[in-house]
């Protein structure tokens, strides 16, 4: 089908579209499928080893100019947060190099952070954690949301590398449509953490 064909089915007006359209009464048994089951190489993400992390530049560019963030961990749901800050703020990370204009993302050593999450998670040392990120919004603050339990793991160096999704995952496709709004949101005055406790 042709670009000017799919155009204009989708300009048709309103009342013809309903004509050969299907109702659908309730979506509650519909689940929404999950992100990390496609590529996603230009979706913001974050990469967690044993001993650094490193936000991916789909991230960055979320956040054009923030060169600092706060990194909020809420422990029981196993979410990380991203919080733009200023440089001066108490606990901030310096999540990129280079000027506002042009920032390139960075490896963050964080020994000691890393061996929390990964006993927080059960995660084995050896292998790497990607999880894809979501804006989320606090209070009319912009930020950025991560559930550490929806990783995707990989193995073998970067030129030859194999991934892997948890297992559970095989008998369905995502989050049950009634529940998926409800995973992500967020009140940060319940339950979450600054890197100043970690």
């Amino acid at each position: 089908m042709e670009n000017s064909q799919i155009m204009s089915i989708l300009n048709e007006p309103e009342t013809e579209m309903s004509d050969n359209s299907e109702d659908i009464e309730d979506l509650n048994d519909y689940q929404v499928t999950r992100a990390e089951l496609f590529s996603h190489s230009r979706e913001p993400a974050i990469t967690i080893w044993s001993n650094r992390i490193k936000f991916n530049m789909p991230c960055l560019r979320r956040f054009p100019g923030v060169t600092h963030i706060q990194l909020l961990i809420h422990p029981e749901q196993k979410r990380l947060i991203i919080r733009p800050c200023q440089p001066d703020t108490p606990d901030s990370l310096r999540w990129a190099r280079g000027s506002e204009k042009e920032l390139t993302n960075r490896d963050l050593l964080c020994r000691i952070f890393a061996a929390k999450v990964f006993d927080l998670m059960n995660w084995n040392s050896q292998y790497r954690y990607k999880i894809l990120g979501k804006p989320a919004v606090y209070k009319d603050e912009i930020l950025f949301l991560f559930k550490l339990s929806d990783f995707e793991l990989f193995l073998g160096n970067s030129k030859k590398q194999t991934s892997y999704l948890p297992g559970e995952w095989r008998d369905y496709f995502g989050t049950p449509v009634s529940e998926h709004e409800d995973s992500y949101r967020i009140d940060l005055a319940e339950g979450y953490i600054t890197t100043e406790n970690v």
